[in-house]
């Protein structure tokens, strides 16, 4: 009998935990899940959001980008800064490849994310 290769894991504890963004609205903690260092065709992570911050705008030419509302609320606006959807705890959104967004933590708690882009892209890093 063959075993089968499955990786467990806490994003919180075993994730690589990394600040990100320079400026106020911008700053989040970002848990790194798989990637390019244990994963063929997958780039995910979980992003936690202080209420009044969130990414800077960006998109994801080559990937789609999937996403679950862990805990807390948030938007998702598009580069006008147009509120495109409200997402909360228990969401699950997909962002289409290419598509200029922001999310932002509108909320009164913290904004946690599991996010996950396919083709094992990169996230963005500002």
């Amino acid at each position: 009998m063959q075993n089968m290769k499955v990786t467990v894991m806490n994003p919180l504890q075993d994730g690589r935990g990394v600040w990100q963004g320079d400026s106020p609205g911008t700053i989040r903690k970002r848990y790194y899940c798989f990637g390019t260092h244990n994963s063929k065709d997958f780039c995910s992570n979980v992003t936690v959001y202080n209420p009044g911050e969130g990414c800077v705008f960006h998109n994801h030419p080559q990937s789609e980008e999937l996403g679950y509302v862990i805990a807390g609320s948030g938007v998702i606006m598009d580069m006008e800064k147009n509120i495109q959807q409200h997402i909360q705890k228990g969401n699950l959104f997909l962002v289409e490849r290419g598509e200029i967004h922001r999310i932002f933590n509108d909320g009164d708690e913290p904004l946690q994310l599991l996010l996950i882009c396919t083709g094992n892209t990169p996230l963005p890093e500002g």
